[in-house]
This record gives structure tokens, C-alpha cells and sequence, in this order.
């Protein structure tokens, strides 16, 4: 089903949980969501997959996790082609880390435009957020919606890293935006400054 997928994408890109997926593998994945956007693009929902960035070379076939995550609400679209000058792709990321929390659903909006929901026991997200982004000042708000909260804690990153063999490195996170059950079901939202040279 994807490689058909893949050969109507000629417009656009392929996304599978947010991440670009340039080269696919032939593969078959089940209990997906596809959806296609005004640009072309390609989005699939694959709740019970990991996928991982992978620079130069063919990505790894997206595996199964152990337990299902719950749906994740789309991403919108990412600009259809970067402007020259635009922030180079696969430097700025979000990367998510889930110690076994519950119940959290986080925001993040960059520059006034609400880019991806983060929630408790999907899968780890990792995604590049340069098309997002501009050179210079740039507007990072991350809402955590009230809830009932339980288990570990949620960190939700944004920074600059780069890609070593499929995992992203990030020394010095611009954002780390943390979430745990002791915070009691309350709604919070953080609003950082990060700036692109």
C-alpha cells in the first residue's frame, strides 16, 4: 500500500508520524490513517510504528512498538518549498522523551502556527521543525492541556542536532518543557524566545 502511496506523491512529500520519509522501504503497515493536503503531501498516521531520521543512505523499515499509542492529531502541512535563506533542513528538531506518563497532551506552536500535539505513550517523536522556523527570532509556545496526569514524565525538546546514523543528538537544548503527574491536572503554557542564526 505505501509504494503505491509514494507514486502519487509526486508533488509533494511523504510524512509518516510527522517525519519525512524520502526513501520507503517496500512495506505494508497496518491500522494507519492517510491523509493527503492541498500541497500534495502525503501524511500517514501510524500509531503503532517508530520512525526513525536517517541521513544519507535508505531508512530502515518502520517497526512495530509494543503497545499501541494513542491517535496523534495531524500536523499541518509543512511550507510546500524553503525560500533561499530559509533554515537548513534537519538542524532545528523537536524530540520527545516519555518515562511512562499518562494523561499529557502538549502543544507546540511555533511562530503562531500550531505544528504538532504531543501525548503520552506515542511513540518517541523526532521532527524536524526548520520549516517552521526563520532566520533570526522565533516565537516557541508549548500548552499542556488539563488533564489527568500519572506515571513518569514527559519532556518535550526543541533545539538545534544533527543527525548521527538515525538518532538525533542535541547537546544544549533550546527548549526543555517538562510535564509530570505532580502538577496536579493543571494546564500550562511556556512561551520561549529561540533565535536562528
Amino acid at each position: 500500500m505505501i509504494p503505491a502511496l509514494v507514486g502519487l506523491a509526486l508533488a509533494g512529500d511523504v510524512y509518516i508520524n510527522g517525519v519525512r520519509a524520502d526513501v520507503l522501504p517496500v512495506m505494508s503497515m497496518e491500522q494507519v490513517t492517510v491523509r493527503f493536503d492541498a500541497q500534495g503531501n502525503i501524511w500517514i498516521d501510524a500509531p503503532t510504528y517508530r520512525v526513525s531520521v536517517v541521513v544519507g543512505g535508505s531508512a530502515p523499515p518502520a517497526s512495530p512498538t509494543a503497545a499501541p499509542a494513542p491517535p496523534v492529531p495531524a500536523s499541518p502541512p509543512a511550507p510546500a518549498a524553503r525560500p533561499p535563506g530559509a533554515v537548513p533542513a534537519a538542524t532545528w528538531w523537536l524530540v520527545t522523551e516519555d518515562n511512562d506518563s499518562t494523561g499529557h497532551d502538549v502543544e507546540l506552536v511555533i511562530n503562531g502556527v500550531s505544528v504538532r500535539h504531543v501525548r503520552s505513550g506515542e511513540a518517541q517523536v523526532i521532527l524536524d521543525v526548520g520549516p517552521w522556523l526563520v532566520r533570526g527570532p522565533n516565537t516557541v509556545t508549548l500548552q499542556a492541556a488539563a488533564g489527568v496526569y500519572g506515571g513518569g514524565a514527559l519532556v518535550v525538546y526543541v533545539g538545534k542536532g544533527s543527525d548521527a546514523g538515525g538518532t538525533v543528538r542535541m547537546d544544549a537544548p533550546d527548549v526543555r518543557f517538562t510535564r509530570r503527574a505532580v502538577d496536579l491536572g493543571s494546564g500550562a503554557t511556556r512561551t520561549f524566545t529561540v533565535t536562528v542564526p
